[in-house]
């Protein structure tokens, strides 16, 4: 039997008072999952006196979630119906299939099933300390060339937005398509003087990883930065 709601409240705060990191799994995205979530970033961010970021990490850390779910929920897809994602007019048939089907909200639950069969999750890593909170979302599924030229081209137009209406305007027929959540995040980043460049997506040999880092103080050092002093 899983835990209750209480049960996980009252672990996730001895992980978060005890430790310097968190580290949550899901194969889906509900309400439940969404309040643990939220739950488990307001232990953090209280602790170090920085509730007033609430918002904006909740808000980023669930939208990278839902990107995830939503990557292994596709490869599931395209698996299942023997399409080639590495296949430029498949992978067009194949997205087009896949968004018709998933208008009905049920396919959470019924993909969710699949997921966990599969062994196929999403992994949201959280370290935290009194100068910075760094938080990566892993899924099971590698970016095609095909996806990564569209992430590089929706994180270029995003960057050049500093206010959501006028992504709205400028996009008015397809917001969505035309790279939403990827510009609500670079925006939302800015909106609290956080540099966007601490925003990252890339991927590895078998899974992709989103990457996002919330400086408290100015002694916070960057993965990148800490990269390159050991190089």
């Amino acid at each position: 039997m899983g835990k209750s709601f209480f049960d996980l409240e009252r672990d996730i705060a001895l992980i978060v008072n005890q430790s310097e990191g968190v580290a949550l799994q899901s194969s889906k995205i509900n309400e439940k999952v969404e309040k643990y979530i939220l739950h488990t970033l307001k232990l953090i961010l209280e602790k170090y006196g920085r509730g007033d970021l609430l918002d904006t990490v909740y808000t980023i850390t669930k939208e990278l979630t839902i990107n995830g779910v939503k990557a292994n929920q596709k490869r599931i897809f395209f698996e299942d119906n023997n399409l080639d994602l590495l296949n430029e007019s498949e992978y067009e048939r194949g997205m087009t299939a896949f968004k018709q089907e998933f208008r009905d909200p049920q396919m959470n639950e019924v993909y969710g099933k699949k997921a966990r069969e599969r062994d196929i999750s999403v992994k949201i890593f959280i370290s935290h300390s009194p100068d910075g909170m760094k938080i990566e979302i892993e899924n099971n599924s590698t970016i095609t060339p095909i996806e990564e030229k569209r992430l590089r081209e929706k994180m270029k137009k995003g960057m050049g937005y500093n206010d959501i209406a006028e992504f709205y305007m400028d996009n008015m027929d397809n917001a969505e398509g035309a790279g939403l959540g990827i510009a609500l995040i670079l925006i939302m980043l800015k909106s609290e003087n956080i540099d966007p460049g601490l925003f990252r997506i890339f991927t590895l040999s078998d899974r992709t990883v989103a990457r996002v880092e919330f400086p408290f103080t100015e002694n916070y050092h960057s993965s990148r930065e800490l990269a390159a002093a050991q190089t």
